[in-house]
């Protein structure tokens, strides 16, 4: 399948939910490499549709002549909450949205709504980034940066680099909210979007690469190592708190 059959079906699954709907689809297009026009044969065919909130349209992933396709149906009042409150509660929080509508071709409904909701994301107050990532911090980075050096110590050797990407990743989102911005891209293209953020840890534009390619748990260690201090000394440096606790009784429940 190439480009312009990607787009076709796009099109096509436009015209049949708008004619279904009817004026329930607010806006829809493509995102990711079709969007870009980068897509190789082996691509995926992405896509995002917003709704009126009374709209019953559900999103779907589906195999289409042996390319995998799907598309994501959110109601506007859902939309524009996440985009207003920078939350990483889900897979699809307020980084991923951002990073879609920036890059969305829109082929149906309203394109001037894209501007919009870019508009709620970006006027969002620094205090509530900062009062999210302190919200989430004790749930990211640390516990994959054990398993780094508990896979080490069990000497298992298959896990140690999927819990180096869970590093990166997690440290990656967490700078979203420290810098109220977004990546335009997933995977070690994603990371390197990151090195545009204007506060990143101490190195961080020299380990992460070499994080990325690092091919056995020896060299990854002292790198993860370095990058998660100098992690939490940003952090301290911003003033954003990391929670711990010393007594059992101190814990909240």
């Amino acid at each position: 399948m190439d480009h312009l059959e990607r787009m076709r079906i796009a099109e096509g699954l436009c015209d049949r939910l708008t004619g279904k709907y009817a004026d329930g689809i607010l806006m829809g297009g493509v995102y990711g490499s079709v969007a870009r026009g980068i897509d190789t044969k082996w691509s995926d065919l992405d896509m995002l549709f917003v709704t009126d909130d009374r709209c019953e349209a559900q999103g779907q992933h589906l195999i289409y002549r042996g390319t995998a396709a799907g598309y994501m149906v959110i109601k506007r009042g859902e939309l524009e909450g996440l985009l207003a409150n920078p939350s990483l509660e889900s897979v699809c929080g307020w980084p991923f949205y951002m990073g879609v509508l920036s890059m969305i071709k829109v082929l149906c409904g309203d394109a001037s709504l894209v501007e919009t909701w870019l508009d709620i994301g970006r006027s969002v107050p620094e205090v509530k980034f900062r009062e999210n990532l302190e919200k989430h911090l004790p749930e990211l980075i640390l516990e994959s940066y054990g398993r780094i050096f508990s896979s080490r110590e069990r000497g298992n050797e298959d896990d140690w680099y999927c819990a180096v990407l869970e590093v990166l990743f997690e440290m990656r989102d967490a700078l979203c909210l420290l810098n109220g911005s977004w990546v335009m891209h997933d995977y070690a293209q994603g990371m390197r979007d990151t090195f545009e953020f204007p506060k990143l840890p101490r190195r961080y534009k020299e380990i992460v690469p070499l994080l990325w390619q690092a091919r056995d748990i020896d060299t990854a260690m002292p790198l993860a190592k370095e990058l998660v201090e100098n992690f939490r000394e940003l952090l301290r440096e911003e003033g954003i708190r990391m929670r711990e606790f010393s007594s059992v009784s101190d814990i909240p429940v």
